[in-house]
This record gives structure tokens, sequence and C-alpha cells, in this order.
């Protein structure tokens, strides 16, 4: 009766999947050599192909994979032979090959007696890491009739609802296959699940399931997976025919994968009544693939990253992560940084380089940076290393920190054009850059006053990695720029090398000969199942405009479109895998109406999320204003932020269109139709109204402010007034929570989310080349996402300090901090590279 139970009940789900299951009592037709300690809900290798096709489709990385299976002559199971398995992921989808060459013994039960092949091609496709479907399509050949030409079609489900459950079906032969001479064989059925207990993490597995015959007769399977540090996956498997019945058998195979970096090796016995004691076997397999599993630790090495182009904005993260993910190898010894561009667009991009540099020292490893010729980035970031070394032929173009500010009021007035703005507070500086020849008084003092704090933060964190005195270290800076041995001399670097050199200067470093090789290690296996939790980690950047993100390929700028930020952080509150998300905010600002859009979806996102904000090169003005949401809020000390303050105004071109002998009559119905026409000036009407909305635009600004801070207004305002702070500064005034880069932050987002120290990230917006990117790539000419511009560079920062004029729109209020360029650092208050 209890067999009978089962029965019916597998007989019951299988029904559920739409599937009936016909009388057979033979093995299947389509059987191949085995898959030895393959579970039917997790086999995430290419020998899915032949045990579940539907889990190829979560394949970690392309595979070819050999397996050999020998079994001696009394053995009555067909399974004995070759198999050579092929397959790749495609994104969401993966397709392999595999190829069986059986010779079953001479022991097993006709027709299976006689050798036969099988090709198969198999195709997989999966929803979010979480579901797949998989189909794969067998021909046969064979000298035997009976088991030659047929053709076998076999449909395979995986669903992987938590990190550690996984549930497997499978249907073979659906369309009944039929040889040369042979009746149809009949389809059958399996049915598994695959649980991980521990933390959903892959060290320990086990595996359930069950295939059910034409003849009701069910064969239960168990297997067993086991990480074994530092060697390779114990594997194992026990399978039970007819567990109920007189004639029951059991099948039991026990072995190891031994794991070399992207080689595996693997090999065991097969025994058990099944195939007698006579029939007791082995199985053997080779694999190389592109993914890495728990295995032989490989001698330790040193990892070099070339730097050619200085990153932008998500070039940067992508840096910090590799950085990150270098300090928690075991087999990495050492990290060389051969830098012939710039490391960092700006200090606290630099800081976070150097925040970096320092957890990999505080982590055992060796830091050597080679430097070319080098500015004031390379000096910031490599004093964090332990040793710096330069080309004798090179130098260090470095002898302080400088800005410079573009004003166009005089070249305008001579070609006829006027700049009309209002703006509230004696700081906020940006509109004088369009309306003035020259700064203000209040301007020179502020942006001298910027320097200075830039200047405090160089000198301490050079200092403290070169171990000289911060007086000291600014008169040495004074003498600068430097020859390389000049720079040796100042106590700037340490020493010098031809690249050719530098694997001796790693042994001096390192301590012993060690291998230097580049980072280009292929990415580990998943460690947990499905559509895992994750942290979203959303870029604000840019100057900030209404509708679309879009780029600006001449002048290297990108816009952050208000409703593609928007968009993103709905998309993240939406998404039910995300736990966290963090902002990261790379804006000087641009429209009002922008960032309060954008701060609209913020604050309904931390209404169910925690929000943690971080703020990069800068975050100012209407970046600052969409920053207030933030549970918390993280600046880089060196960060550019507050600004707090509201510009409106619009470009009058009469006077150059009545010089180049233009007219024009305009007709309205009301005094103030076309007040915001850029064809005529402003009355002094329309001048006093537009004082009166800018002052209600710039108290909603303190109202918003004072609201994410839990501040008064007054608090807001005394602080506010257009006034730059950066970070560290900003710290004590209340304007943000804590200082620290994007590790620190993410480290917030996972302890708020209750997220492990790997959870994985998920970047927004999603970046898509554009159409003139595809064809400015085929021409070879530099692209927008380079943040490369066909502008000769001495032009370029004027042409960009130009941009905000004609990019922003003239009929809405601004919340925008000046732009200023740093030949040494590439400092912008708005404009943020790639």
């Amino acid at each position: 009766m209890k067999s009978i139970r089962i029965r019916t009940a597998l007989a019951a789900v299988t029904a559920l999947l739409g599937l009936a299951v016909p009388a057979f009592a033979e093995p299947p037709l389509s059987t191949g050599v085995p898959t030895p300690g393959r579970a039917l809900a997790s086999d995430d290798d290419s020998t899915a192909i032949a045990k579940n096709p539907a889990t190829l489709a979560f394949l970690p990385g392309a595979e070819v994979r050999w397996t050999f299976v020998r079994t001696g002559a009394a053995s009555t199971d067909p399974g004995r032979g070759h198999a050579l398995d092929a397959a790749i992921p495609l994104g969401p989808f993966a397709t392999g090959l595999r190829l069986d060459w059986v010779d079953p013994p001479s022991a097993a039960p006709a027709p299976f007696d006689d050798s036969y092949r099988w090709v198969r091609w198999a195709f997989a496709m999966h929803a979010k890491d979480a579901a797949a479907l998989g189909l794969s399509l067998g021909w046969s050949s064979s000298e035997s009739a009976a088991l030659d030409d047929a053709f076998a079609l076999t449909a395979g489900l995986a669903v992987r609802p938590f990190p550690f459950l996984s549930l497997g079906a499978v249907a073979r032969d659906l369309n009944e296959p039929e040889p040369r001479t042979r009746e149809a064989s009949p389809r059958s059925y399996e049915l598994g699940l695959a649980l991980r207990p521990v933390n959903g993490r892959r060290g320990f597995e086990l595996g359930l399931e069950s295939a059910v015959d034409g003849d009701g007769v069910w064969t239960p399977r168990g297997t067993l997976g086991l990480d074994i540090p530092r060697v390779g996956r114990l594997r194992g498997e026990l399978s039970v025919t007819d567990p109920d019945g007189d004639d029951s058998a059991v099948l039991a195979m026990a072995g190891l994968d031994l794991a070399l970096g992207p080689f595996e090796a693997s090999g065991g016995g097969i025994f058990g009544d099944a195939i007698t004691r006579s029939g007791t076997g082995f199985y053997a397999g080779v694999a190389i693939h592109d993914y890495r599993t728990p295995g032989v630790e490989l001698p330790a090495k040193v990892v070099r990253i070339d730097i050619d182009a200085t990153p932008g904005v998500r070039g940067h993260t992508r840096l910090l992560r590799r950085l990150w993910g270098l300090a928690r190898d075991p087999e990495v010894a050492g990290v060389l940084l051969v830098l012939r561009s710039e490391p960092a667009s700006s200090m606290a991009h630099g800081e976070e380089v150097g925040d970096a540099l320092r957890a990999l020292r505080a982590a055992g490893k060796k830091v050597i940076c080679h430097l070319e010729d080098a500015a004031g980035p390379s000096l910031f970031v490599c004093s964090q290393a332990d040793r710096t070394v330069m080309n004798p032929a090179g130098g260090l173009r470095f002898s302080g920190l400088s800005s410079r500010y573009f004003y166009f009021g005089g070249v305008l007035d001579r070609l006829g054009v006027r700049s009309d703005f209002v703006r509230i507070g004696a700081h906020k500086l940006a509109a004088e850059q369009f309306t003035m020849a020259k700064g203000t008084d209040v301007a020179s003092s502020d942006h001298q006053a910027l320097v200075d704090a830039y200047e405090q933060i160089l000198l301490h964190d050079v200092g403290g990695g070169r171990h000289i005195p911060e007086k000291e270290l600014e008169k040495r800076l004074e003498k600068g720029p430097f020859l390389a041995k000049e720079a040796r001399d100042a106590g700037l670097i340490d020493g010098l090398a031809y690249e050719d050199e530098i694997d001796r200067v790693v042994e001096e470093v390192v301590g012993e000969n060690v291998k230097v090789m580049k980072d280009d290690r292929p990415a580990a296996a998943p460690e947990r199942w499905g559509n895992l939790p994750k942290i979203a980690l959303v870029y604000l950047a840019g100057d900030m405009m209404d509708g679309e993100s879009q780029t600006i390929p001449l002048l290297g700028i990108r816009i952050a479109g208000s409703r593609t930020i928007a968009e993103s952080l709905r998309r993240a509150r939406e998404d039910k895998t995300v736990r966290a998300v963090v902002l990261r905010i790379e804006s000087g600002g641009g429209s009002s109406l922008a960032a309060d859009v954008i701060l609209r979806e913020a604050i309904l996102t931390a209404e169910k999320k925690p929000l943690i904000v971080s703020m990069g090169t800068s975050a100012a003005s209407g970046g600052y204003y969409a920053a207030v949401a933030g549970h918390t809020i993280f600046a880089n000390r060196s960060t550019l932020t507050g600004s707090i303050g509201i510009f409106y105004g619009k470009v009058d071109v009469s006077g150059l269109l009545t010089k180049l002998g233009v007219g024009s009559d305009a007709f309205r119905s009301s005094p103030r139709a076309d007040a915001e026409s850029f064809f005529r000036p402003f009355t002094d009407d329309e001048r006093a109204e537009l004082g009166h909305k800018v002052k209600q635009f710039y108290d909603l600004f303190i109202a918003r402010v004072a609201e994410g801070r839990h501040m008064k207004p007054e608090e807001i305002d005394a602080v506010a007034r257009g006034k730059v702070w950066l970070g560290a500064e900003a710290l004590p005034r209340g304007l943000v929570d804590s200082l620290g880069g994007l590790r620190i932050a993410l480290n917030e987002a996972r302890i708020r989310g209750g997220l492990p120290a790997d959870a994985p990230i998920m970047e927004l917006p999603e970046e898509h080349d554009s159409l003139l990117d595809l064809v400015l790539d085929i021409a070879g000419a530099p692209n927008a996402s380079s943040g490369l511009s066909s502008i000769p560079p001495a032009l370029l920062p004027t042409a960009r300090a130009l941009a905000p004029l004609f990019l922003l729109e003239q009929d809405q209020p601004m919340a925008h901090v000046e732009w200023f360029e740093d030949g040494v650092f590439a400092t912008t208050g708005g404009n943020v590279g790639p």
C-alpha cells in the first residue's frame, strides 16, 4: 500500500506539470554516459545538457568537459563510455553541445548491449536567475538498427525561489523517439530538489530526486556536494531502483573534483549491487572553464593593474571594486598599479582610491605604484602605497593646487548678448560667471578658501603616507614641478625604475620572487542560488536637467535627466530583491525642477528601504538638494557640497541681432507675455517680480533641506546663501552625517539591509551606447562614453564653463554651483565624466 501511495503521488505531481506517465519498464532510449554526482535541480555545469537542460541557463561561464565512465563487464547498467560537453552562457540564455560515445558492458540488456552514440544540442533561458526552461534535441547513431536514427526531445524546468532551495523537473523523450527497427520509446520523468542549508551557500548541498518509468517503477536518488577547503568538491550519489519491490537494486558513486584555477580534474568509484561486485567501476574527467570554483590555492601572485585613461564615474567604481576584491583574495600577495594616466579625476575620487589601497595593506597585501609622467592625483593616491617608483625619464608635474574660474560678461557684452540673472545670497556665484567680467571680492575670498581647504587634505594624506611633516611638505612642493630624480630626492617617490625593472622592485617589496600577473582572473561561480537580495547603486551624475539623461559627445559632458534618475529610483524601490539603495551623487546641480523630481522619488524610496547617500566629487546645489532624503549622508573630505541657493534669469540676444542687422517685432496679449523671451531684456517690474519668485524657490530649498536634515530653517539658512563647503567643513555644520567614501556607504547599506558582505550590487541607470557612440566608434573617434572631446584641450575648459549657459533651461530656476577648472585634479563643480 505504501508503494502504491508513493507512485500515485509522483504520478499526480507529473500530471500537474501537464505530463502523463506511460507504461514502460526499460531505460529511456536517450540514456547516455552518466553525470556522476550531479543533481537534477542544481547541475550548473555543462553536464546539464544531459542531466537537466534548464539548469544550463545558470552556467557561470564557458566550459569544455570530458567524462569517462568505466564499469566491469558484469554490470547490467548500459551507462559506460565517453562524453564531451561544451557550453557557453549568452546573457539570460545558454547553449551547449554534447557528444556521447556509449560502450555498454556485455551484460547490459538488449538492445542496450550494443555501442551507440548521441549528439545533443541544448538551449536554455532564465528569468532573473530564479527560474529557467531548457530543451535538448538529440540524434542517435549505431550499428544496431534498434538504436540507430532516433530523434529525442527532452524538456527541463528549474525554479530557485530561495537561495537555499532549487527545484527541478525533466521530461525525457517527449516525442517518443523511434529507432529504425524498434517501436517508439515512451516518455520518462524526473523530479528533484536540492538544498543548501548553511546560509544558502554552495559549501554543503543535498539533493533528493525521483525518476518514474512507464510501469510506475520509481527510482529515488540522493546526491551530496561538499566543498573541501583548498582542495575541491566531494561528490556522492546513491540511487535505489524500485525500493519496495523484490528486485530493488542500489547504485552508488563517490568521488572528488580537484579544482585548480580554471582547470578541474575529477574521479571516483562506482559500486553497488545494481552492477554487482564484478561490475564495480570508476569515472574520471577533466574540464576547463572561464569561471572559478573553490579549490587548490595557487601560488601567491602580485596582480598588475594598468591605468591608461583616467577613470570616469563608473570606471572609478569598477576600479574600486577590483581593488576591494583583491584585498579579499588569499592568492594575492600584492597589487602593482602601473599609471600611464591619472588614477582619479578629482581629489574626492583620489581619497576613495587611497582608501582602497589602505584596505589592501590592512589585509596584508603589498601595494606598489609605477609612474611615468605623473601629476597631483598620482602623488595623492600613491602616497598610500608601500612603494612608489618612477620612470627615470619621467617627471612629477605638480607644485601645488590651483583653480581657475571663467567670467564671460565682458565678451558677451561685446557680442551684444546680455545675461540677466537674479540670485539669492552673495555666495551664489554661478550667475556671476555669465554676467561679470571679473569675480567679486566675495567670490575671490570663497575661491581661495576652497583651494586652501583642498590643500590641507592633500598635505595631510601625502604627508602622512610619505612620512613628511605637513609644513615641510608644503615647502618641498613649492619647488615643483619635478624631474624624476628631483621627485625622489624630495621624498615624493621612493626610487627610479624602467618598466622592465618593475619585477625587481616587486620582489624587493614583497620579499620573495612572486609572479606578476594582469588582473584577468575569471569570475567566481555564484555562491548562492536565485535572484539574490542586493544593493541598488543609483548614479546621479552630471548636470541635472528635465527629461532623459543624455551625453554631449563633443564636450564629454553627461546630463542627468530627471526622468531617467527618477525611474531608476522607482525601479530600485519596487524591486523586491533590493534591500537597500545607495544614491551616488556626482553633480553640481542644474534645474531646480529636475532636482525636486529626483528628491520626490528619493523620499518615496527612503520610506520603503534604507537610502544611503554617497557624495563623490560634488553633490552641490541641486545635487545636495536631492541628497537630503538619505537616511545617512556620507561625503568625502574633499567632496564639493552645500551651495544651497537659487538663481533665475535668461540670456538676451537682442543686442547681437541688432549688430547683425536683424530686427524683430513682438505682439503680446499682456505686458509679461514674452518676459522670458531671449529677444528682449527684463523690465524693472519683471525683475522685481522675478526676485520674489526666486525668494520663494529659495525658501522651498531651505525647507526641504531643513526637513531632511531635521534642523530648523534658520540653521540651514545660516550655512546656505549659496556658500560652497567641502565635506570636511559640511560635517560640523550638519549638512552631512559622516565622512567616508563609497566603500563605507555600501557597508552601511549592507548593515541596514541585513545583507552579507558579498551581496550583489545592481548599478542604475543601465548604460547603453547611443547610435552616435557606435558611429564614432566605427569611425575610430572618441565617443561620449570615453569622456574625451574633439575640442582642443586649451579650449575645452572654456567650452565646458559656457555649457550650462546653453544646455540648461533658461526659463526655470537654477540650483547649480559655479564651474571651475583645475589642471591638477580636473575638479569641476557640475560636469562629471563617464
